[in-house]
């Protein structure tokens, strides 16, 4: 019985055991198929490599054929173009030399109002007099109104016309223009008499004007607040933006003004620092660092029973007051705490360490020092610790700030500032804070005002004029980058006091594009570059130079980055051994210890030597999307009587010679036979580099802008003609100044209208090697014959011509080529761009890339010349998948090589083609879907493994990874990495791409901060009380201000209390009036953050002159710097902290919806502003580059058999094969798809470099090397007999008037809310 149960259980095992094998394989066939079919799976290697061959040819012949290369060629060599060499040093001489002519002018100029302005201020004039002058925000330039039709009588006609060399602002030359801030009384006697006197200038600046016409913005500061400049021009200011600009406080003005400086600033943080008193305190601090440049050093020490720096990082040091440090500083400003019992001793004895220590090592500025001390009042004068560390040569100014209205606390304060040349004020309000800050500053520059004659000028750094403020909305670009020359202006008066007083500050402007214009391109040839560096190692201009944030992001596109006129040398050229940021290679910098800089290259530029040298460097183009490396000669000079060196950079190989080819203009127009020389632009359109000067006129800039082409066709006219000549020196010496009348007159004579007209100038070599690429170049006939193309071509070529004559046309729509002298012509191809070009919404591609040599597909070309002689370089659009498809245009350009062996040659052209990129795809498609064996894709094709099956996906990928074409059109121009991440990572392992790291050292970083939650203010009741405080003092300070009853306390001073309220409606503006230079706290992100703290409220259209009404009536500016709010209580701050202190609200800003019943409480509105800090950081990317020379193998391209190999858990993996395209720049990617691999996404958008705290503090604390200022003028041995130290006025008691006129609007505003 046992024994039957046991076979039974037997028999029903073997049965289960049956049926479960039977299951398996009935399950799994189709698994085991596409097991076994994947690795049964052979790519088509062959095929492949037969694909992109026929692909090379077809598309390689098709475009040499249109392009007509062949032709163009030839015409340069039977042309007689020769090959001269590139001697870089004798090039940067030349350069350097009218650099330093064009600049010397400038200084000429500058020394001029000088001199004229100290003299006119020695006149005496009655008081009584009225004072004739354009007021820039009165006047009315429309000349269809006349004067009586003004309703406010206040404002006067003045004629202004557009002129182009003022950016096409409307100006006048025949007067000035006077600018007073919102911040001064214009009717104080000392202000009016000012103006009255500088009237003078008028003549000076026209003939300033008149001896040098590349005179850009003249202008007098006056040390009473006030700017007069030339030519006049209108204020141009939004109703509702505060008029903040103030002349006292741009980096031209303090760096004329005073000398370098070394300065410690003491803050009181002890516990009765609270409240106002901490607030106007921090706003004492951040309107000193204002003050600073670049060429100051200084810390922050807070003290309390201890002293410590405000920023940890800079212990025991004085930091370069560049944007980034004094970011660091308003950073830290806004945590400070208050507690405990301030030990003054500690505190004046390690700011008089500090100082000694940098005095006697040689470091920081040394030249003046300073000790500023803020606080609400000291217990002692400490005589014994000046007496031990500053007495008797009193190396250390002392300037004391006493903070509140306690005047027993004045006493002990006041003396130590008088003891040590300093200066004392009493500060009571945050709106007086920077006119009591200012007062400072003529204090440093009493030893160069007693001196009287000798009077250095200053050169500023780079800094951004906001084009466009002063009336030329039209402009395309909002920036013009600038630098300033600028010279003090001292008082002669003899009086019967000792005195010393600074009248103001004289200088101008000059535009880097005018700097620029002296260093034309075309003579430092395709990828050469110009560059130019202060003394402290900064660039003045670079072609990596970019000082504007390009982001996604709408609220800061566009703007002004934090450190943009801060980027050091070392930070534009990234050398190509760089594998970590900011380790340069020694040829750049040097590093000995982790504090100095020595450097070879930048060394040399810094201390203005003359240098020449050899480095390798990456470069990135488009957007640091691509990269190239390469081997650069680098020339520099100085230039002298500036703190610049001028530098060139010119590529190794190419670089060393230029093609030489021209026309003389004089004899072809003698040749008869030759004709029109504008015959040579008879074919094709054509156009010219928009940026390059050929033929200009010096004085006729009342003309509408003309453009190059139509320039170049009236000075080709005029050549033709009798008594042409080229004129074409740019520069020379100014008049020497002891010229005679008669020697003056013949270096600058006299000119009428028609002579004015007649004064041009034309670049010579560069208009008559225009003339010879127009002539090679002149093959774009609409009457060439298919045959004429054809002919003389071998069989492949006639064979694809015919062939794209027929109904499988490629797709070209226009041949182009632009030359080496500017000049771009092109011809559309009428079967493809007639249908798709006339009712495109975009503009014709040459018309967008017309910058020749300047241009990325110019400059690719010919970089990639070594690679491939023969090769095209194909891109498309990076944005290409977001475009209407039948758009986006494939570029294909190839270059073009005077050689005379292979070591001589030089680029003279590039020429190239535009493909519609559908038809591009199809003929990509066509291709791969059939096997090559088989002239059409029949069904024993489709057997065989082509892109046309489900098994394979196909790319064709350009030298940088990008897609060119592939199966899907939403791949279009995509990094091959975003897709096939796994294959990118095995094709640089494969060592088909290069990995080349690049690092961004002028990026930025957004950082979003949370938004503050409604529910917690609504139901928090002290907060509420806060805000209708707030409310309540800022409808008093409105009614003081629309009255002008504060000028009851002191009529001659405007202390004007803006409300602050802030306008729901009011879209977010940046338009404010020009700048005359950085403001010196150097804070970034645009005009309204030059000027304001970080606790700064833009005002409603009752603040400032902004209204409509005159400043004398309303009296709306705001001492200090026209922008501060009575911040009592930190609610009111949230908006206005982060969106103008840390990036300027664009118009594109989005404000979040609010509920409709916030009233008149403006912080309730703030509270919901989800606020973006942008901050400057460094960023790093990996970019990609092919690798030709590694998929040639015995002088061919050979496939590169790739597989990913167990990238799944069934063991599958995923094959490819790789082939180049010849005579291209591309690569065919195949990529067995059946694999269900997962793939790693490899992108190519910069991240930010992660800094621990110690390489963030040591990078900072690192000293670049720098060239200090050669002046320095500290000490004048009759000082002491100064005895103006100080003092503070004591405010007047209130009418009853005044009380009731405040408690009428109270009651007026809450009775209409």
């Amino acid at each position: 019985m046992r024994h039957k149960v046991k076979w039974w259980c037997s028999l029903s095992l073997v049965q289960h055991r049956t049926t479960v094998v039977f299951i398996l394989f009935s399950l799994f066939p189709t698994l085991l198929g596409v097991y076994t079919q994947e690795h049964d799976f052979n790519m088509p290697h062959q095929e492949v490599e037969l694909w992109a061959r026929k692909i090379g040819n077809h598309i390689f012949h098709l475009s040499n054929a249109f392009a007509l290369y062949n032709d163009i060629k030839d015409n340069f060599r039977t042309g007689e173009a020769t090959l001269q060499e590139n001697d870089g040093l004798q090039l940067v001489k030349e350069m350097t030399s009218d650099v330093t002519n064009m600049m010397k002018f400038k200084v000429d100029a500058v020394n001029r109002i000088m001199n004229v302005a100290e003299e006119a201020s020695l006149d005496k004039y009655k008081q009584e007099e009225p004072v004739d002058y354009y007021n820039a925000k009165r006047l009315n330039p429309s000349p269809d109104i006349p004067q009586e039709a003004i309703d406010d009588k206040n404002y006067r006609n003045l004629s202004l016309l557009s002129n182009i060399h003022f950016d096409g602002i409307p100006i006048n030359e025949s007067v000035s223009s006077v600018h007073v801030p919102t911040n001064v009384y214009a009717k104080a006697p000392d202000v009016i008499n000012a103006i009255r006197w500088s009237g003078r200038l008028d003549r000076t600046f026209k003939s300033n004007y008149e001896l040098d016409p590349t005179l850009s913005w003249q202008y007098f500061g006056s040390s009473t607040g006030f700017l007069r400049q030339y030519p006049a021009s209108e204020w141009v200011m939004d109703e509702k933006d505060p008029d903040l600009y103030d002349a006292r406080l741009r980096s031209w003005y303090i760096q004329a003004a005073s000398s370098p400086k070394d300065m410690v600033i003491l803050l009181d943080v002890s516990g009765s620092m609270t409240g106002l008193r901490k607030e106007i305190a921090i706003h004492v601090v951040l309107n000193i660092l204002e003050t600073l440049n670049e060429n100051d050093f200084v810390n922050i020490f807070n003290f309390s029973t201890e002293t410590t720096e405000l920023v940890s990082c800079f212990n025991d040091s004085l930091v370069q007051a560049n944007m980034e440090n004094i970011g660091e500083f308003k950073k830290a400003l806004k945590t400070i705490e208050t507690k405990e019992i301030a030990n003054f001793s500690k505190a004046l004895i390690k700011a008089f360490e500090l100082l000694q220590r940098y005095n006697k090592s040689g470091q920081g500025s040394q030249c003046n020092q300073a000790i500023m001390l803020v606080t609400d009042g000291a217990p002692d004068n400490y005589e014994k610790i000046f007496s031990t560390y500053n007495w008797p040569h009193f190396q250390v100014r002392v300037f004391t700030y006493l903070i509140g209205r306690e005047e027993k606390k004045k006493r002990d304060l006041s003396w130590m500032a008088c003891a040590n040349k300093g200066y004392f004020v009493q500060v009571t309000t945050l709106a007086e804070v920077r006119e009591q800050v200012l007062r400072y500053i003529p204090v440093m520059a009493r030893p160069m005002v007693m001196y009287q004659e000798d009077h250095h000028h200053i050169w500023t750094g780079v800094y951004a004029d906001v084009a466009g403020r002063r009336g030329a909305p039209g402009l395309k670009e909002g920036y013009r980058l600038m630098t300033s020359v600028a010279v003090p202006v001292f008082d002669r008066k003899k009086t019967s006091m000792k005195t010393a007083n600074l009248l103001g500050v004289a200088g101008t402007d000059v535009p880097i594009r005018e700097i620029e214009k002296l260093v034309p391109p075309y003579k430092l040839g395709v990828n050469g570059y110009s560059f130019m560096v202060n003394s402290n190692g900064y660039v003045i201009y670079h072609p990596d130079l970019r000082p504007v944030h390009q982001e996604s992001n709408a609220e800061f596109q566009d703007i002004l980055k934090p450190n943009y006129n801060s980027v050091d040398f070392a930070e534009v050229e990234l050398t190509d051994y760089e594998n970590e940021a900011r380790a340069n290679d020694s040829e750049l910098l040097e590093m000995a210890g982790w504090r100095d800089y020595y450097s070879k290259l930048r060394k040399d530029l810094v201390e203005q030597n003359a240098a020449e040298r050899m480095m390798s460097v990456k470069i990135h183009l488009d957007d640091m999307k691509r990269v190239v490396q390469r081997k650069q000669k680098y020339f520099a000079q100085k230039i002298s009587g500036t703190p610049f060196s001028l530098g060139i950079a010119m590529p190794e190989g190419y670089g060393k010679y230029k093609v030489h080819g021209q026309i003389e203009l004089t004899r072809e127009i003698q040749d008869h036979r030759a004709g029109d020389v504008m015959n040579h632009f008879s074919t094709g359109n054509w156009t010219l580099h928009p940026d390059w000067v050929y033929c200009e006129y010096k004085y006729d800039q009342h003309q509408e802008d003309q453009s190059p082409e139509a320039l170049i066709n009236e000075f080709l006219s005029r050549a033709q003609k009798p008594n042409w000549k080229w004129r074409s020196t740019r520069t020379r010496p100014p008049p020497d100044p002891i010229m005679n009348q008669a020697q003056h007159k013949r270096w600058k004579p006299s000119m009428g209208s028609d002579e004015r007209r007649d004064n041009y100038y034309c670049d010579k070599d560069l208009v008559q090697s225009l003339l010879f690429d127009a002539r090679a170049t002149n093959v774009y006939s609409r009457k060439v014959k298919i045959e004429d193309k054809i002919k003389d071509r071998n069989p492949v070529a006639i064979y694809i011509m015919l062939l794209s004559t027929s109904s499988q046309n490629f797709g070209i729509t226009t041949a182009f080529v632009a030359t080496r002298s500017g000049l771009t012509r092109w011809i559309d191809n009428p079967s493809e761009s007639s249908s798709s070009n006339g009712n495109s919404k975009e503009p014709h591609f040459m018309k967008v890339h017309n910058r020749a040599i300047d241009e990325v597909w110019y400059k690719r070309a010919v970089d990639y010349y070594k690679e491939d002689q023969d090769a095209y370089v194909y891109s498309v659009p990076f944005d290409a998948a977001t475009r209407d498809p039948d758009e986006v245009l494939v570029t294909a350009t190839r270059a073009i090589f005077v050689e005379e062996n292979d070591y001589r040659m030089a680029p003279a052209a590039v020429v190239g083609v535009t493909i519609k990129h559908r038809k591009f795809v199809d003929f990509f498609k066509n291709e791969t879907y059939k096997c090559p064996s088989y002239p059409s894709r029949n069904s024993s094709c489709k057997k065989a493994k082509t892109c046309e099956s489900k098994s394979l996906n196909c790319y064709l990928l350009d030298d940088n990874g990008f897609i060119i074409a592939s199966e899907n059109e939403d791949d279009t121009g995509k990094f091959f990495g975003t897709l096939e991440g796994t294959i990118m990572e095995s094709l640089v392992q494969s060592e088909v791409y290069k990995k080349i790291q690049i690092f961004d050292y002028q990026a930025v970083c957004l950082d979003t901060q949370e938004k503050n939650s409604m529910a917690s203010i609504l139901t928090t009741p002290i907060q509420t009380l806060k805000w209708f405080a707030s409310w309540v003092m800022g409808n008093v300070f409105w009614v003081l201000v629309k009255t002008q009853l504060y000028t009851l306390w002191d009529p001659n001073e405007a202390w004007a209390y803006a409300q602050g309220q802030w306008d729901p409606n009011a879209a977010p503006t940046d338009e404010v009036t020009y700048s005359k230079g950085p403001i010196n706290y150097q804070s970034a992100f645009g005009e309204y953050q030059e000027m304001l703290p970080d606790e700064a409220v833009i005002t409603d259209e009752s603040s400032g002159e902004g209204s409509g009404k005159d400043p004398e009536e309303d009296g709306s500016g705001r001492e200090g710097s026209g922008e501060e709010e009575i911040p009592l209580y930190e609610g009111i701050l949230e908006y206005e902290v982060q969106d103008y202190l840390d990036g300027i609200p664009t118009e594109d800003t989005k404000h979040p919806e609010l509920p409709d019943d916030i009233g008149d409480f403006p912080s309730l509105e703030l509270a919901y502003i989800n606020k973006t800090h942008p901050r400057p950081c460094d960023k790093t990317v990996y970019l990609y580059k092919l690798q030709s020379k590694k998929l040639k193998q015995d002088g061919l391209y050979k496939p590169v058999k790739g597989k990913l190999s167990n990238c799944h858990t069934n063991g599958c993996g995923r094959p490819f094969s790789v082939q180049k395209v010849i005579s291209t720049n591309l690569i065919l990617v195949a990529v067995n798809s059946l694999c269900p691999c997962e793939s790693r996404k490899v992108d190519i958008e910069p991240v930010e470099v992660e800094h621990n705290e110690t390489t963030s503090c040591n990078r900072l604390l690192m000293q670049h090397y720098r060239k200090r200022p050669q002046s320095c003028v500290n000490y004048h041995p009759d000082e002491h007999e100064i005895k103006l130290c100080g003092g503070a006025g004591s405010l007047g008691p209130s009418s009853v008037a005044l009380l009731t006129l405040l408690l009428a609007h109270i009651y007026n505003s809450m009775m209409q809310s």
